[in-house]
């Protein structure tokens, strides 16, 4: 976490995606969360990488695993458009650290004597590491048993975009290696956590770990993520293996071995923290299954996308506009959002219509602060899915800005109702309109080519 900090800071993205004078779409709940004025943000993260330095060292290994989490998770929270679900799960790992004992041994706080030498930590702090590792398997295996998954068009998608045709032979085209990757990811996804457990497929298990991420890490710009997961994936091991590794440091290894009585009682969970510890635990296990509880494709809507380990599922190019009309003079106009936006976000937002609604509440805000005057916000907005023919994503009709941005219905959002496609839908984006029958709006200029954001 150390180095994807200073990779953030020596490519300037911490003052790109954080900037504190763009607008931010922020989570539900959370809209108090703001970037820092100035240099802030750059500050906290080199706070950051000296705190992910102090916790691999185990030096004030508590204080430091705090500071990384509060800052860690400020970063998460302050714009949607950045969400990745390894950022989602490294939240979650930070905010564990921080309550397990891991600077017991050859840590700086065992050496400067502020904490006491042990070979022994409470198996639920190992449980509760497999059970967050294993969270992204299982359920990312389970989101993939989905029609549109399995027609294979999403990752027929993603190597279109990489290029797989003009690298590999003619033998494994697009077609075939979409049904490899299709059909393996979800296998690999559903299987690994059991395979690597059984000690007997256990080495097996973690050359196919390690040759899955590697390939992803190749493949797809998910930056650290890769990493993160292969050597995370180690906790399903022996709990001995690195003494077996490191088998020069045995010797003292046995000196700590053991563990005074008064010493280990306090490491015993009480019946409160038992019980709080599986309530956290279901909490997860329900949570990502959220998604059933909504009406329609969740790809289409992305309710119940978020923190549910959906990945890859689909691949959506996005075209639309903004209209602002004065209510007083009932004049329209289109609005120009990239001075509202980075251009990351900008590619990013369109596919999810909370943010298009947050936007279209941005938009009004700044208007009435500008000119004293209520605008209506309408948008008209087209959306592919994994290759379906385009349709409408969001009624054009509606006042957006008069929409309540929290609401478990949105009878805005129109229902998908375009089918997949053996031949995905390949016309260019500022073409649509050519190919399309669009609604016959008032506001809408015709000449007009709709602003390009592929997702």
């Amino acid at each position: 976490m150390a180095a994807w900090g200073f990779d953030y800071l020596r490519t300037d993205r911490v003052r790109l995606l954080c900037a504190p004078d763009m607008f931010h779409f922020t989570y539900t709940g959370f809209s108090w969360v703001q970037p820092w004025p100035g240099y802030g943000m750059v500050v906290q993260f080199v706070v950051m990488m000296v705190a992910g330095i102090m916790i691999a060292a185990g030096a004030m290994y508590r204080i430091a695993s705090i500071v990384f989490a509060l800052g860690f998770t400020h970063f998460f929270l302050i714009d949607r458009t950045n969400y990745q679900n390894h950022y989602y799960l490294i939240v979650l790992l930070s905010w564990l650290m921080t309550i397990l004992p891991a600077n017991r041994l050859f840590s700086m706080d065992v050496l400067n004597g502020t904490v006491t030498a042990s070979g022994f930590i409470p198996r639920w702090c190992l449980l509760l590491l497999q059970f967050h590792i294993a969270l992204p398997y299982v359920y990312g295996g389970i989101a993939k048993i989905d029609g549109d998954w399995l027609s294979t068009e999403p990752m027929r998608n993603v190597l279109r975009i990489q290029g797989w045709s003009n690298t590999v032979p003619n033998w494994f085209n697009d077609g075939a290696a979409a049904f490899a990757f299709t059909w393996g990811g979800l296998f690999f996804d559903l299987l690994i956590v059991p395979a690597i457990v059984w000690r007997r497929t256990r080495v097996v298990a973690f050359i196919l770990t390690v040759t899955f991420h590697l390939s992803n890490s190749l493949m797809f710009r998910i930056h650290v993520f890769p990493w993160l997961m292969i050597a995370a994936t180690t906790v399903f091991f022996a709990p001995d293996w690195p003494d077996r590794c490191l088998c020069w440091f045995y010797s003292a290894r046995k000196k700590t071995d053991s563990v005074e009585p008064e010493q280990g009682r306090g490491l015993i969970l009480s019946r409160p923290a038992t019980i709080g510890m599986l309530a956290y635990c279901v909490f997860h296990l329900l949570w990502p299954l959220r998604h059933w509880t909504y009406n329609g494709n969740t790809g289409w809507t992305e309710q119940g996308h978020y923190f549910s380990w959906r990945m890859m599922l689909r691949g959506k190019t996005v075209g639309l506009r903004y209209y602002l009309t004065d209510t007083e003079t009932g004049m329209t106009q289109q609005a120009d959002i990239r001075k509202f936006l980075n251009p990351e976000q900008q590619v990013k937002f369109a596919k999810d219509p909370e943010m298009i609604l947050d936007l279209a509440h941005g938009l009004a805000g700044e208007s009435l602060r500008r000119t004293g005057k209520r605008m209506e916000v309408r948008a008209l907005v087209l959306a592919s899915l994994n290759g379906r023919k385009p349709q409408l994503l969001i009624d054009p009709t509606i006042d957006l800005a008069a929409q309540p941005r929290f609401a478990f219905h949105r009878s805005w959002i129109v229902p998908l109702y375009e089918p997949l496609r053996k031949v995905p839908w390949t016309v260019p984006l500022n073409d649509w309109e050519n190919h399309l029958d669009l609604p016959n709006l008032p506001f809408l200029n015709p000449q007009t080519q709709i602003s390009a954001n592929h997702q």
